[in-house]
């Protein structure tokens, strides 16, 4: 078939063989003139008339040069079929007769036959002679009868697994230059040359458990025997040295029961200490309670801070403020002494209704506003507990409206926080609307408020 995909430096040319007869007369010119073997698929050129191998003519055209034959330029070229079957019918030899391949047959079976480029599947079929690639790119090239050897039993790249801990697969490079030298289960000589092999992790267990040749102390140097030895010649020692090894140990006893005798005597009197320590903790347990006792009485004394004054807020000019929707805000004061500053904000509402209107009854919401105070730096913000106001009865004093702000942990924190750049926070706390009778609070177009008690949670 045609190469014409093939790479310049990949192209196949003609075929390499020698005919098995002479070739008939007709097609004695079967040698192409550019690379002077027998034609592989002949193109013939229309300038002269002569063949060529396929890729070879396509090479010469695709250097823009003229007919090897007649010098031309401007080659054209096309199939020349009748030589094709005249030619591949003929009796060749293998390629590699020279190397002892005795194959005959047809010129058009001999690439089957040579298979040159086999799948890996395919590697094995076709002439023994033919040098292919190695499967696992060790790039070495070999005759097809030793490559199956060389994969098998010679080839570096080869697929591999340790065989001494069965979990490490690789090539056999990688496993025997880079994974022996660290495997925990590749079997080891002792390093003190007992004549021992063990797994390479079972060495520091042998070398302090098992080796021979290990220097050891004696069994008995916790008493004072200060003597080394391998450890094959321990017992021999051992059974040398009784009486003196007695005579070491009856001394130690006498030396642990002095140490004893001491450490019991201290111990009676760090008792002696401990009792007394919890006589003191005992003392300082009942100290504690009461000072917690005399702690818990003064925060419920403190848990409501009445003002230090009661000062009363006139809105004056009411009937302005509710006739124009203006806000009323009263002047600052201090919830306690060296409290919290803060101001009222009051919103003057007509009654909505006609009836409501005629018998004087109308509505107020009033607002409590944060103010930035001298004494912010020593309070804790956000305020958290209830500000208690009252609307006074101008007529009488008994029936004097109650409003309580509560603020507690879902109280917006704009309405409770501290105040650091404004005069008076954006937002202040509401009470709910409270109708009211002009003519029991309002006297001379004014309201007066009062602000009663603060309690801190």
């Amino acid at each position: 078939m045609a190469q014409n995909q093939e790479q310049p430096s990949k192209r196949v040319v003609g075929f390499d063989c020698m005919f098995l007869e002479p070739p008939p007369e007709h097609l004695l010119q079967s040698e192409c003139p550019v690379c002077l073997q027998i034609i592989r698929e002949p193109h013939q050129v229309t300038c002269c008339g002569n063949s060529f191998c396929y890729s070879c003519i396509q090479r010469v055209k695709e250097d823009n040069k003229p007919c090897p034959t007649c010098n031309k330029e401007g080659l054209t070229d096309f199939p020349d079929k009748r030589l094709k079957r005249s030619l591949y019918a003929l009796k060749v030899r293998c390629s590699h007769q020279k190397d002892g391949c005795e194959w005959t047959g047809e010129l058009g079976q001999l690439d089957e036959h040579l298979n040159t480029d086999p799948l890996p599947e395919k590697q094995l079929n076709g002439c023994s002679f033919v040098e292919i690639d190695c499967l696992y790119k060790c790039g070495d090239e070999l005759q097809r009868r030793h490559i199956q050897n060389h994969q098998t039993n010679c080839c570096p790249k080869r697929p591999f697994d340790c065989e001494y801990c069965h979990d490490y697969e690789s090539t056999v490079d990688d496993v025997t230059n880079n994974h022996w030298p660290v495997c925990g289960s590749f079997p080891v000589p002792c390093p003190n040359q007992c004549g021992s092999n063990f797994q390479r992790q079972n060495k520091n267990s042998h070398v302090a458990d098992e080796c021979p040749l290990t220097t050891i102390n004696c069994d008995f140097h916790h008493v004072g025997c200060a003597v080394k030895l391998p450890r094959q010649d321990m017992p021999e020692h051992l059974r040398e040295n009784l009486l003196t090894h007695i005579s070491l140990l009856a001394s130690s006893h006498a030396k642990q029961q002095d140490v004893l005798a001491e450490q019991k005597a201290m111990n009676i009197k760090q008792q002696a200490q401990i009792n007394e320590q919890q006589d003191d903790l005992a003392e300082q347990k009942a100290l504690n309670i009461k000072q917690y006792e005399e702690i818990r009485a003064l925060r419920m004394q403190l848990n409501t801070v009445t003002m230090v004054s009661t000062p009363v807020l006139a809105l004056t000019n009411y009937r302005y403020h509710q006739t124009n929707n203006v806000r009323w805000y009263s002047r600052p004061v201090y919830t306690h002494h060296q409290g919290y500053k803060i101001c009222l904000g009051i919103d003057a509402i007509r009654g909505p209704y006609m009836y409501a209107r005629s018998i004087g009854l109308n509505t107020i919401k009033v607002y409590v506003f944060f103010m930035r105070g001298e004494f912010d730096d020593s309070l804790t913000w956000p305020f958290q507990g209830e500000i208690s106001i009252q609307l006074l009865n101008q007529v009488n004093s008994e029936q004097n409206v109650k409003f309580e702000m509560n603020y507690n942990r879902s109280t917006m924190i704009k309405m409770c926080s501290r105040v650091t750049k404004e005069e008076r926070a954006t937002d202040g706390q509401v009470q709910e609307e409270k109708y009211l009778m002009e003519t029991k609070y309002l006297q001379n177009d004014t309201l007066l408020f009062q602000i009663c008690s603060a309690r801190l949670n």
